[in-house]
């Protein structure tokens, strides 16, 4: 459920990413209502503020500076369009709307712009001669 919205979204998830949350799930047998982050430090919980820590702390090994949980969203973000995604898609998979998506993440896409000037250049369209 996405916190500002409170939308359902399913994300895909990598292949080596599933199969060791599948194992983890398998092992701790969770019921639906239980956690699925906890604190590998204590066992509790993962608070947020725990969360983010972590998140600092991983980007600060990983050599990117503020590495705070809405920088790995917008980075999913800027690599789907990148990656040939529509507006639409993205918005679907932040759980927000096509506007905000096209307002916060399209301005920073090379490729994409890259693909409406080609698109726009072609001889495709409702004028082409045929």
């Amino acid at each position: 459920m996405t916190q500002k919205r409170g939308k359902k979204v399913i994300l895909p998830v990598h292949t080596e990413l599933l199969f060791a949350l599948e194992v983890e799930r398998d092992k701790r047998k969770p019921t639906p209502a239980d956690l699925v982050l906890m604190n590998p430090s204590t066992g509790a919980p993962l608070t947020r503020p725990r969360l983010c820590d972590r998140m600092l702390a991983l980007g600060h090994r990983a050599g990117v500076a503020t590495a705070h949980p809405h920088r790995f969203r917008d980075t999913l973000a800027v690599d789907m369009l990148t990656r040939g995604a529509s507006p639409y898609d993205v918005a679907k998979m932040l759980g927000d709307t096509i506007e905000t998506a096209e307002k916060h993440y399209t301005p920073f896409v090379r490729e994409l712009r890259e693909r409406v000037r080609a698109n726009l250049e072609s001889d495709a369209g409702i004028e082409s001669s045929s």
